[in-house]
């Protein structure tokens, strides 16, 4: 349901923020030949006129940030898929660096649905960045107890165990994410490394 976007973390976290994407996203088409099809064009053009403001910025979103930013807060404002807004702007204001205005766009997300995946992880990331270990830790084990399948969660739940000290609990997770993905070298040879540590 939802996209991964690429982040580069400050605290060299593998993986990313999580946008929210609706389960059928609009996809123009690309060729040329549908220049001479006026009733597929006609068609296309009918459905973008039917999009909410929340659809709208999901196209918008990663392409022209500012306007998509002004179609979350049009979401918001008139009650359309307002979690998700909130998660999608948080997102936005990660990316310019704006944390505190990220952190309040996730909790805002929470606040309208308390058990909002991307949220939790999102807040969780961010949380993560900014060395508050503890906090994050408990958004990742939020996530997981919404979705046991979401990678992304038990790999970066498992970095904080590390940077809490908790080696254990760090080897359970990464091990976890093992079988949940292809093997990774890198992966393997932390495992490897905390294996040998305890």
């Amino acid at each position: 349901m939802a996209k991964l976007i690429p982040y580069e973390g400050s605290k060299g976290r593998k993986l990313g923020f999580k946008r929210v994407r609706l389960d059928r996203p609009f996809e123009p088409k690309e060729s040329q030949l549908d220049l001479f099809d006026q009733g597929a064009r006609e068609h296309q053009v009918q459905r973008l006129r039917h999009l909410n403001p929340f659809e709208k910025g999901l196209q918008l979103d990663g392409k022209n940030d500012d306007l998509a930013r002004k179609l979350y807060l049009e979401a918001i404002q008139s009650g359309v898929c307002v979690a998700d807004a909130y998660c999608n702007l948080g997102i936005l204001h990660a990316r310019i660096g704006e944390t505190a205005k990220a952190i309040n766009s996730f909790t805002q997300a929470l606040k309208h649905d308390a058990r909002h995946l991307e949220a939790h992880y999102n807040l969780a990331n961010m949380y993560y960045d900014a060395g508050n270990f503890a906090l994050a830790k408990i958004h990742y084990e939020v996530a997981l107890e919404l979705e046991e399948s979401f990678p992304e969660v038990v790999y970066n739940l498992a970095l904080t165990h590390i940077s809490l000290g908790e080696i254990e609990e760090a080897v359970r997770h990464l091990e976890q994410y093992m079988l949940q993905t292809d093997e990774d070298p890198d992966t393997k040879a932390l495992l490897y490394l905390l294996r040998t540590r305890l």
